[in-house]
């Protein structure tokens, strides 16, 4: 089975597989995969846990006017990613904007005559070079998101682009390792899955602090409001432990979503 490259944009979980393999034996296969042109375009993991069984997935033709749009539409919405994860999948669809805009060019010199678009995204004439912000949009993340995901999947090692894919690391973390030497990225990689895995042990809760008023002064301005917001938002971050083993994965997340807010301040 081919898949479409509209497939690929997002990571397939494959440690989940053997347990969807496992429901499929027992209830069969509920939802059928989707073929678009003969080329898997959705369920690549209920098509993989068919191969493991032994038996054929069930499937139906689909037609979309858009074959990346589609999918992105069927995944971004029943899955529970983070900005950084949502980064990484715009990355690998403006690789695609890239290459379509690439071999229509080629198309218009004449060198490549007649060439395929069926595995290529649509680039509106109104919007060449831009496909970062391009593929930003459609995820819902910033630019420079897209800039710092784009590095990671050209310059990082195999192990960091996962971290980051799996929700485990930042990507603007990411891709200021991805900068490093391979043994480096490996080895914060690690690190970070281990921060990780131990995120299943058991913390005490705090109790919130009654101090801490979170209402904003209905006579303060605009900015004493961001102000005070910013320096509530502080105080909760410095009330995480440093021994919780997620300690380092929440700021990451932090700094991403900041980093973010920045850029789309900078727009405005």
């Amino acid at each position: 089975m081919i898949f479409h490259d509209a497939a690929n944009l997002f990571p397939m979980e494959e440690e989940t597989i053997g347990e969807l393999a496992e429901d499929i034996r027992k209830n069969g296969q509920m939802i059928p995969i989707q073929l678009y042109h003969g080329e898997l375009l959705d369920g690549r993991r209920r098509w993989t846990a068919c191969q493991q069984l032994g038996i054929e997935a069930k499937s139906i033709d689909v037609n979309p006017a858009d074959p990346f749009g589609y999918v992105i539409s069927l995944n971004l919405h029943r899955r529970q990613l983070t900005p950084s994860q949502k980064a990484m999948v715009a990355a690998r669809y403006r690789e695609h904007f890239d290459k379509a805009a690439k071999e229509r060019m080629q198309e218009r010199k004449g060198n490549q005559p007649g060439a395929s678009k069926a595995n290529l995204p649509e680039l509106p004439e109104s919007s060449k070079g831009q496909s970062r912000d391009l593929a930003g949009k459609a995820l819902g993340v910033g630019g420079k998101s897209v800039d710092h995901a784009t590095k990671v999947l050209t310059k990082g090692v195999p192990e960091l682009v996962k971290a980051v894919e799996e929700g485990r690391m930042a990507v603007s973390s990411a891709a200021v390792l991805a900068s490093e030497p391979e043994e480096v990225q490996k080895e914060e990689s690690e690190k970070a899955k281990r921060i990780y895995q131990g995120g299943g042990k058991k913390r005490e809760a705090k109790e919130p602090n009654p101090s801490v008023n979170c209402q904003a002064s209905p006579t303060s301005s605009p900015f004493t409001d961001a102000r005070h917001f910013a320096v509530l938002a502080i105080s909760q971050l410095t009330r995480i432990r440093l021994e919780d083993p997620l300690r380092v994965a929440a700021l990451m997340e932090v700094q991403a979503y900041v980093n973010n807010q920045l850029e789309k301040g900078k727009k405005q």
